[in-house]
């Protein structure tokens, strides 16, 4: 769909969807989404993934998804870097895992985003 907010209140109704035996069709338009030209919808797929994992963890492993989210860090948009460490920090705690990996670079990152956000 040409409209952004159509793709991604799709992909935030594939993420309520919480049935196991049709994870594995939500990947491919979770996967496009995650490299999707509008952050909305990339921020909106960023909370799909942690939605995921809590009911196919290996299946967002699998896939790369903790990989594509380690890339959202480095966004341009803020928002969909903070949805990014949203998304680890959730999953992180669901699996009891370092999934965040702060190094040097990534703290970099986080900081440069933590500057473009304007808060008032």
């Amino acid at each position: 769909d040409p409209n952004p907010l159509i793709r991604a209140l799709a992909v935030r109704t594939m993420g309520c969807i919480r049935v196991d035996r049709i994870t594995e069709y939500l990947c491919e338009p979770l996967s496009r989404a995650l490299r999707d030209e509008d952050p909305y919808v990339r921020k909106t797929a960023a909370v799909c993934v942690a939605k995921l994992y809590d009911i196919a963890p290996d299946l967002v492993q699998e896939r790369g998804f903790l990989e594509v989210l380690h890339d959202l860090i480095s966004d341009s948009n803020p928002s969909v870097v903070a949805n990014g460490v949203a998304a680890l920090s959730e999953i992180a705690e669901t699996s009891g895992r370092d999934v965040m990996k702060i190094s040097a670079s990534v703290l970099q990152k986080l900081l440069a985003a933590l500057n473009e956000c304007t808060e008032r």
